[in-house]
């Protein structure tokens, strides 16, 4: 049977098992939370989001736990994946706690679709979203900085019918979606949020600005993205560090062509394929 384990600093435990208690609710809404991609029983791009993890950590004044690295890193994802038999593709969720003798991380895996970042048929129905913006913070362009908005714009995307929504930040910029960013083409040039947008970053965005120029794009990161520079675009699509690209196909009444995104896409289910033979 697939699943059933968590692992908490290291060390397995049933998921039927009580890991905190209602002492430990504070410190649980605090911390890191991220997520990401793994295929044959290895992260996808693991040096990528280990150097994310630790930028997050130090971003939130957090020390990383006690004898944790990048060996450490990607030998707890193998074990976790072994111990819960998710051999394919697999999502795995960690999240670094403040304790109070350092911080303590749990990881945990759920199955997901097989492949090196797979390119989607069809595409996306998003919005704005208008109840809200993104503060400003020290940590912008990670998880934290966005939790809570995401939380409210997930209601929101659910109450509209839409699979996502384009989150502004307090000038009236787009600066992330729901748990991941967003590009969008004009032209033969990719346009992103720079990361004076105040906007979310994952990891993959790395991946994925490379695949864009290794399919002969230009490459431009802008600070002010308003929304009729989303509504003009030849092609939109969203990302997540999990997820890789998805095609939009709506943005409001908009509709989109997706040939180049899925170009893009191609690319990076191919570098991810040979970033898992390389390691």
């Amino acid at each position: 049977m697939k699943g059933g384990f968590t692992l908490l600093n290291g060390k397995f435990y049933r998921e039927v098992e009580p890991l905190f208690s209602m002492m430990d609710i504070p410190r649980l809404n605090d911390g890191v939370r991220e997520s990401f991609r793994a295929g044959n029983n290895r992260i996808i791009f693991a040096r990528d989001n280990f150097d994310f993890l630790v930028d997050s950590l130090s971003a939130m004044d957090l020390q990383l736990p006690e004898e944790w690295n990048f060996p450490r890193f990607v030998n707890d994802v193998s074990r976790l994946l072994n111990k819960n038999h998710l051999y394919l593709s697999a999502k795995v969720i960690i999240h670094f706690i403040p304790g109070e003798s350092g911080t303590d991380y749990v990881m945990s895996a759920e199955e997901i679709p097989s492949g090196f970042y797979p390119v989607k048929d069809g595409g996306l129905l998003i919005e704005f979203y208008s109840d809200g913006a993104k503060g400003i913070s020290s940590y912008n362009a990670y998880e934290p900085s966005g939790r809570a908005i995401w939380t409210m714009a997930l209601r929101a995307a659910q109450l509209m019918s839409k699979h996502n929504l384009i989150i502004l930040n307090n000038n009236g910029f787009a600066c992330e979606s729901i748990g991941g960013s967003f590009g969008y083409l004009d032209g033969k040039t990719v346009v992103f949020p720079s990361t004076e947008s105040q906007g979310y970053f994952p990891p993959v965005m790395t991946a994925i600005k490379s695949c864009a120029r290794q399919c002969g794009f230009d490459i431009i990161e802008k600070k002010e993205i308003d929304r009729e520079d989303l509504l003009n675009a030849d092609e939109l699509f969203l990302a997540d560090n999990c997820s890789g690209i998805k095609p939009v196909l709506g943005l409001y009444a908009r509709r989109y062509y997706t040939t180049a995104t899925m170009t893009i896409a191609a690319k990076l289910s191919d570098l991810a394929k040979n970033d898992h033979l390389a390691s």
